[in-house]
């Protein structure tokens, strides 16, 4: 993957990469903003730019390091992820240690954090701890689509790098050259919002529009607190799904706010206009954040959704 593939890069993110094939870089980085906007792809493309061996431009895309890259198998690029909905300190405490030792191929160390929010207080403390003392030879890339959840000490230590989604038509014509047929495309770009990454993912996930009608349905199942154990046992029974539920109702929530700020929905239909004479999109917004904060804090699924469901049904204007 080149620089050139990514549509609607920001110029910071242009003039790093300059610096990364200069050699030059910060210790650490923050990439924020939607999911599926490419921010994995680019702190990949960074990491084998900075190890790439080529003596010409780079990455090369041909040299072991690059090879390894593109495979995700460097052993001087380490990547943590959350385990059941939260990134515990003893996660980070592996990464510091693993980034203390000499690098196997004489290069730089890279930790790429991927779904940085959801690191609970101790494991941000103690990442916090070798943002303050940087070692030369170390990276550490934080992927999140919610900075808000980090500490301010660690967006402080951090260049902040942001990626926007596409305009949907813009997000659609990247789909079609991409290979997919016009009306599909058109209508993927809506359902993720001009975020080219989520679009191609939804796409290949059969499941995620029936997935999509349930969490719908339950949501408007939840007409008053009498409706909130209905609302609740049509996806209380999701599995590992749980992510893809808090998204569906976030897009939903900020397609909501475009129409109560006198905007164009992006969804298709006219379901969007009726749900906003009953919610307030800001509402369904901020209980999607809590419910986040919940599982972080491992609440169980079904506690989280019916926290939720109750406090929306007391905000239900309908």
């Amino acid at each position: 993957m080149r620089l050139s593939e990514f549509a609607g890069l920001d110029a910071k993110m242009e003039q790093l990469m300059r610096s990364a094939q200069a050699g030059r870089i910060v210790h650490a980085l923050l990439f924020s903003g939607p999911h599926g906007t490419g921010k994995r792809s680019m702190a990949w493309l960074l990491a084998q730019t900075l190890l790439c061996a080529s003596p010409g431009e780079r990455p090369c895309g041909a040299c072991p390091a690059c090879k390894k890259c593109l495979n995700e198998a460097h052993p001087d690029v380490h990547s943590v992820a959350p385990e059941k909905n939260a990134i515990k300190v003893e996660q980070i405490r592996r990464l510091t240690d693993d980034l203390s030792l000499a690098s196997y191929e004489g290069g730089k160390k890279i930790a790429i954090i991927e779904r940085a929010d959801s690191m609970n207080e101790s494991a941000q403390n103690a990442l916090l701890k070798s943002l303050e003392n940087p070692t030369g030879d170390a990276l550490f890339i934080l992927l999140t689509d919610a900075p808000g959840a980090l500490l301010p000490t660690i967006v402080s230590r951090c260049l902040q790098v942001r990626f926007r989604c596409l305009e949907a038509e813009d997000c659609a014509r990247v789909l079609i050259a991409r290979g997919v047929e016009p009306g599909r495309a058109r209508l993927l770009a809506a359902l993720a919002q001009g975020s080219v990454g989520r679009a191609l993912e939804i796409d290949g996930d059969a499941d995620y529009l029936p997935l999509r009608e349930r969490v719908l349905g339950a949501l408007e199942a939840l007409n008053g607190p009498g409706g909130v154990a209905r609302a609740t046992a049509k996806i209380g029974d999701v599995k590992g799904r749980e992510a893809d539920v808090l998204e569906i109702l976030e897009l939903w929530a900020r397609d909501l706010m475009r129409v109560q700020n006198g905007a164009e929905p992006l969804d298709v239909g006219n379901r969007v206009r009726l749900a906003a004479s009953r919610y307030r999109g800001s509402d369904l917004l901020r209980r999607v954040m809590f419910a986040r904060q919940q599982l972080k804090a491992n609440l169980s699924w079904v506690n989280a959704l019916e926290f939720m469901d109750f406090a929306l049904a007391g905000e239900n204007r309908g």
